[in-house]
């Protein structure tokens, strides 16, 4: 109406438009001054309203004055709010004026929908994937439910819904990224259930079959996961109550790790086939390295199988009775062993021939000798240690191996009752007093025959390959919902722990375990680097009861260069005389840092009496391994430590022994080959051009810290102490969760797994 009466009001001017155009635009927008006053003039509404009139009884004139100047600003403004108020829609007005029919009528679903999408996820994370399904079906019900309430709303309204101050009414705003999410989240239950069973649901399917179907769902999931994680990232945060906000960010957590986690896996599915033999057969070397007598791989090579895969299948599996010493009738050549192995024999055997810390040059080196000792060519080499052995028996419960052994074998009571088995040099009788004398055993859970089977005697090595294969048979069986969650989560700790490593000949799966970190790598460090590594000769099993402290200053001083201080305790926690622990432990200790180090002090070290050290004879073969790492070495004069280079790294190594009840304390002091001023000017061009041009921005210095954990090794008590000597600010620091300042670092930490630190620090560029 109101547009009606000014176009018949302009038009009536013609004339004057065509005459006085700038006259007639300050009409124009004076007229439009004066509808906006009559539709914005509540009271004068309310009036003509209450008298029952249809028109107004009076018209405000308008005044035009055509010699006043207008403001171009203030007409633009009132010009476009009357275009707001003659277009936006009656409908949406409605709601505008009423934001409360928003909370009301799409809020409630929301809050159901989020409430069932947590609910949801935490089921999933439980492996309860029914009722994921259930929740997350449910979610996307209720997501879609406000959606369609959502949908009678202009989605232009909706967007202005997240300027409310109330964070009721805000989350209305978010419902779209909801339902989205919800959406692919009940197609994630039905998946992901999918996925599963095909794992244990299809017992007539060959496990190649098995391993396509689960590749085929979990491709699925992965695109449902990337579906939720995408409108989850874009959910706002603050948009959603208080009492949500932290369940929320842990949730997109929580779908970020399942993300990576799922690709991860699914990715390594094509690892696995050819790992399990489903292209083409496989035979595998499988190593029990016994970490209670620490060698530099993870511990004393006793034990080992030879499993051959078919399809999937174990097609074979051979364990030798005696051991890794049924290996040396085949061993023609005479080999000489690394120096310190003369302690016991200058010959080099395949149980001794684990010596290197990095696993892919021990596991060539296991391949080399074993082929040596009359073996076959193996694919690949896979260790495991008692640790592994002791958790996985906690899934499976106890394994009776009474007809063979006389003996039920528990996660307790593993470690003595083995070692008692293997130990017993009268292998034709167990009796109770020689399994109790260990002093380690849990009597409730071990049960003890009179006497072993025939076939046992003289086998002393073959109870761990019978009881392995105990373990691989019961497995199977108790897997379900809780076994699994605890299954996986023991064998991440493994892994992480380094109580299983992998090697492999073939290219492709070498890569796939080492990305997965897995393949027992030295890593390269582009700073600072540490790696503390024991090595057991002739001490028994004592390195079960040894605690191991490393605290490692670090001192970056004002002229740019580090220097470490690194202090190394090693207490025996053992009982003089007590079986297989109670001996003094004689350890060839080894310490990784960064290729170029310079050794300044040694101190602490206690070398054996050269009368026990054997020579090896004249013409003896040489290792090619050892010859290329060890072979080239120098002396420390004061200390005698041994200095020289492997791998990419800098090894300073001695002997420390320590008798049950003492401590050992050895130190080093070294200075590292880099300095952090000239480390930053040696940086990219790119980095150079920028300080070139811009002379006032900072130099950047960054440091860095790896520490990796020897294999097989109980965690050591580490701490890193930085000191920061120059007036260097800190601008950034990995983890965020670690604190440090402008003085450095103070952390304290159990190595039980690999760990790594990092800090930038800022100098002015003049």
């Amino acid at each position: 109406r109101a547009r009606r009466r000014m176009i018949k009001r302009f038009n009536s001017n013609f004339l004057f438009k065509r005459k006085h155009p700038s006259a007639y635009l300050n009409l124009y927008l004076s007229s439009l001054r004066a509808e906006f006053r009559h539709l914005t003039d509540w009271r004068y509404l309310k009036n003509k309203i209450k008298s029952g009139r249809g028109r107004f009884a009076a018209k405000p004139r308008l005044k035009i004055s055509l010699g006043r100047r207008s403001n171009p600003v203030l007409e633009f403004f009132y010009f476009i709010l009357i275009l707001l108020i003659l277009i936006i829609p009656f409908k949406v007005m409605s709601y505008f004026f009423d934001l409360n029919g928003i909370k009301d009528r799409v809020l409630s679903q929301s809050q159901s929908g989020l409430n069932s999408f947590l609910a949801g996820a935490n089921k999933a994370a439980g492996l309860d994937l029914s009722g994921a399904n259930s929740e997350f079906s449910l979610a996307g019900q209720k997501f879609l439910e406000a959606q369609t309430e959502a949908d009678s709303i202009n989605k232009n309204l909706l967007s202005l819904a997240s300027l409310s101050s109330d964070p009721k009414v805000k989350m209305a705003a978010e419902g779209q990224k909801f339902l989205a999410a919800g959406t692919a989240a009940a197609s994630l239950g039905q998946n992901l259930t999918a996925a599963l069973d095909s794992l244990f649901n299809n017992p007539d399917k060959n496990i190649s079959q098995i391993l396509d179907n689960f590749s085929y769902y979990g491709e699925l999931s992965k695109r449902d996961l990337a579906v939720i994680n995408q409108n989850l990232a874009a959910v706002k945060v603050n948009n959603l109550p208080v009492e949500y906000q932290g369940n929320f960010i842990a949730l997109r957590v929580k779908v970020e790790d399942l993300n990576k986690g799922l690709g991860a896996f699914v990715t390594s599915l094509q690892s696995l086939k050819e790992f399990l033999g489903l292209s083409q057969d496989k035979r595998y070397l499988l190593v029990f390295q016994n970490n209670t007598e620490l060698r530099a791989s993870g511990g004393f090579l006793g034990s080992y199988a030879l499993v051959d895969l078919h399809e999937g299948k174990i097609k074979n599996l051979e364990v030798p009775g005696g051991g890794s010493y049924d290996t040396e009738a085949g061993l023609k050549d005479k080999i000489i062993a690394p120096a310190p192995l003369w302690l016991v024999n200058p010959q080099w055997h395949f149980w001794d021939c684990n010596w290197w810390p990095d696993w892919p040059t021990t596991a060539q080196n296991i391949m080399w000798f074993y082929e040596k000792s009359d073996g076959p060519t193996v694919d690949g080499v896979i260790s495991f240690t008692p640790t592994v052995v002791e958790r996985l028996l906690e899934v499976t419960g106890p394994i009776d191996l009474s007809q063979e052994y006389g003996v039920i074998i528990d996660s307790n009571n593993f470690w003595a009752t083995v070692q008692t088995v293997v130990e017993n040099k009268d292998q034709g009788k167990i009796t109770t007093a020689a399994v109790a004398s260990s002093t380690l055993l849990a009597s409730s859970s071990l049960t003890l025959d009179q006497g072993l089977d025939q076939n046992s005697k003289n086998k002393p090595k073959k109870i761990i390959g019978d009881l392995m294969a105990k373990i691989l048979e019961e497995l199977p069986k108790k897997l379900n919902k809780d076994s699994l969650i605890k299954l996986i989560s023991l064998t991440e700790k493994n892994l992480s722990e380094k109580q299983i490593l992998f090697y492999f000949s073939d290219p492709k799966l070498e890569a796939a375990v080492a990305d997965h970190n897995w393949a027992g790598i030295m890593r390269p460090a582009k700073y600072d680097y540490l790696a503390v590594i024991n090595t057991n000769i002739a001490g028994q099993k004592s390195d079960r009861k040894i605690q191991e402290k490393i605290d490692l200053v670090s001192n970056i001083l004002s002229d740019g260069s580090v220097i470490n201080t690194l202090k190394i305790s090693r207490t025996h926690t053992g009982v003089k005389r007590e079986p297989f622990t109670g001996v003094r432990n004689v350890d060839w200790l080894r310490v990784y840092v960064p290729a170029g180090s310079q050794l300044l002090e040694a101190s602490g070290f206690s070398t054996p009496d050269a009368n026990y050290f054997s020579t090896p004879e004249a013409g003896w073969e040489i290792n090619p391994i050892l010859a290329k790492y060890e072979n080239i070495f120098s002396v420390d004069p004061l200390s005698g430590s041994k200095i020289y280079q492997e791998n990419n790294k800098t090894v300073f190594a001695n002997w420390v022994m320590v008798d049950p009840g003492e401590t050992a304390v050895v130190t080093l002091k070294y200075r590292l080959p880099f300095n952090i001023l000239n480390q930053a000017n040696q940086e990219d061009w790119l980095n150079n051009l920028n300080s070139w041009l811009n002379p006032s921005q900072p130099v950047l210095l960054p440091y860095s810290l790896l520490a990796q954990k020897q294999p097989g090794a109980q965690a050591s008590e580490l701490t890193s102490r930085l000191i920061l000597s120059g007036d260097w600010p800190l601008v950034w620091n990995y983890p965020q969760t670690i604190k440090a300042n402008n003085e450095g670092w103070d952390l304290k930490v159990n190595l039980d797994s690999d760990k790594y630190w990092a800090v930038i620090l800022a100098k002015n560029n003049n």
